[in-house]
């Protein structure tokens, strides 16, 4: 028996104490069900021997009672049954206290075989134990053993994989950074020539508005020198008119009456003239027109101006008409057509776009009425119901633009369909529109500027002049694109200079002639606009 554990006392054993006797769990023992379903098994057989040990008690108490308390007394059994009756029953007190030593002498060995057999069932089930206790734990120290190497292969694995995706890794880092390198040294070099492109633009711009005020001053200073002669005309031909008429008194002969004496220089005649001499007023209207053939002589710049554009294709005739000057040339009707059928498109164009406008705007402020500081998506609203705002109120005029030029490149209304051109055009314009509005939205950098600021500010950048401009632009493409789809696929499109201060990629387009519908010319364009603001226009090359 293992030592520090008390033996089992047969005096208070019992079948409940085996079944629910516990053990101390220690980190190396048996198994716990294995011993319980063996100690059960012994409380049962301690049960089975309990149970028969109470049968022979019950039936020792059972003959204990009858002969303590007989039904009828010795001496009454003697009298009724006699000398021969009263020994049978002494024989029988006899018998039965022979019976209850007996049963308490088998009930006494019953009771010391259980105690037996439980306390060699108990040496059995702690041997028995023990030899489970070193298999387990010679179980558990290979469990062990085995584990640990396994951790130490997987570790292992673990590390040399690990180094293997950090090797990887450091290649494709470097590899991502020289191409982040090269992309940056390409990004860099495009940037550095753009802005050697867009600083040499910078110059010429410079250079040219140097040279166009330098026009203006010379310009203004010839007006001046024109006004300061017309004033000294005038004094000087009053001079003169008075001294002719001072001279005319001289040299009146004496003999004519006196009511021709003297001719009258407002309203007279002149032999010299067809017989009416010029009022003052008309002498001073022939020495302005004759100072003011001196200086267009002499070389005024507008003039010098025009006739150097003759290389772009464009003839122009000075007309003075009502003190105007009125530039006039074999395109001017074809353009004034243009503009008939295209100005009233533009301006509705433009009120509707202006309109969207001020409903996006109004839908702005009420969304920060409702949630002030409020930005991002949140306010804007999602971008492709933004462009089809602004898409549905251009498609319409657009459209009729189209139309329009499809009637002046010589179709029928209505026949031509508008295509893909018309939903470009209007996604053009409303992506224009659209971007710019949601980046100065968005955009909120500007100081403290509240988001309501920010709002009306991008609005305002948006009303007058620069939607006129990108409006024009974009319904000038859509007539071209009309014009374009009218001619014949074998017909020619010769590019029409609008006003004589148009670029040089207008000019160079105008100077390529006629160019065949499905080509295109030589900056690219198919058709203008060229550039923002540009109003040149295409038309169909006649035999």
């Amino acid at each position: 028996m293992p030592e520090g554990r008390s033996p089992i006392s047969s005096a208070r054993i019992s079948t409940g104490d085996v079944a629910r006797h516990s053990f101390a769990i220690v980190r190396r023992g048996f198994d716990i069900d294995e011993v319980k379903t063996y100690l059960q098994s012994v409380a049962r057989s301690i049960e089975v021997l309990e149970q028969r040990e109470q049968e022979l008690r019950e039936a020792v108490a059972e003959a204990d009672e009858r002969a303590a308390h007989p039904v009828v007394d010795e001496a009454t059994l003697t009298a009724s049954l006699g000398q021969h009756s009263a020994q049978i029953l002494r024989h029988a007190h006899d018998e039965a206290a022979k019976i209850v030593v007996q049963a308490q002498e088998g009930a006494s060995t019953l009771l010391r075989e259980a105690q037996s057999q439980a306390n060699e069932i108990q040496a059995q089930s702690e041997g028995a134990s023990a030899q489970r206790v070193a298999e387990a734990e010679i179980h558990v120290a290979n469990a062990t053993k085995e584990a640990r190497e396994a951790v130490e292969r997987i570790r292992y694995d673990a590390l040399a994989e690990a180094d293997a995706v950090i090797a990887r890794a450091k290649d494709e880092g470097r590899v991502l950074l020289e191409q982040v390198h090269d992309a940056r040294k390409r990004v860099m070099a495009d940037l550095a020539g753009r802005r050697r492109a867009l600083s040499i633009q910078i110059e010429q711009l410079r250079a040219a508005r140097d040279e166009m005020a330098a026009s203006v001053q010379g310009v203004r200073g010839s007006i001046d020198a024109i006004l300061t002669q017309l004033e000294h005309s005038d004094d000087d031909a009053r001079a003169a008119g008075l001294a002719a008429a001072d001279q005319a008194r001289l040299h009146v002969p004496k003999d004519l009456p006196e009511e021709e004496t003297v001719p009258s220089v407002e309203a007279g005649e002149d032999p010299a003239h067809g017989g009416v001499t010029p009022s003052v007023d008309e002498l001073f209207a022939r020495i302005r027109a004759g100072t003011d053939a001196a200086q267009d002589q002499g070389g005024a710049t507008a003039e010098a101006e025009e006739a150097d554009r003759g290389d772009s294709g464009v003839t122009a005739v000075t007309a003075v008409t009502g003190g105007e000057e009125q530039r006039a040339g074999p395109d001017q009707a074809l353009i004034a057509r243009r503009d008939d059928l295209l100005s009233p498109i533009s301006s509705q164009l433009s009120r509707h776009i202006k309109r969207a406008l001020g409903d996006d705007q109004n839908r702005l402020l009420d969304v920060l009425r409702s949630t002030p500081n409020v930005g991002g998506e949140a306010l804007l609203g999602p971008e492709d119901l933004h462009l089809s705002m602004f898409t549905l109120a251009a498609q319409g005029h657009l459209a009729d633009a189209f139309a329009a030029g499809t009637v002046f490149g010589g179709a029928t209304e209505g026949v031509i369909g508008s295509g893909p051109a018309v939903d470009q055009a209007a996604a053009g314009l409303s992506r224009t529109v659209v971007t710019m509005l949601r980046r100065r939205i968005g955009d909120g950098t500007n100081g403290g500027e509240e988001v309501a600021e920010r709002v009306g500010a991008a609005f305002r950048e948006w009303r007058g002049e620069r939607i006129e401009r990108l409006v024009g632009d974009f319904a000038v493409q859509a007539f071209s694109a009309g014009v374009a789809a009218a001619s014949s696929p074998g017909g020619h499109l010769r590019w029409v200079l609008t006003s004589p201060n148009g670029c040089s990629d207008c000019d160079d387009n105008a100077l390529a002639g006629a160019v065949a519908v499905d080509e295109s010319f030589p900056t690219g364009h198919a058709y203008p606009p060229a550039h923002s603001g540009c109003r040149c226009m295409v038309a169909p090359m006649t035999a």
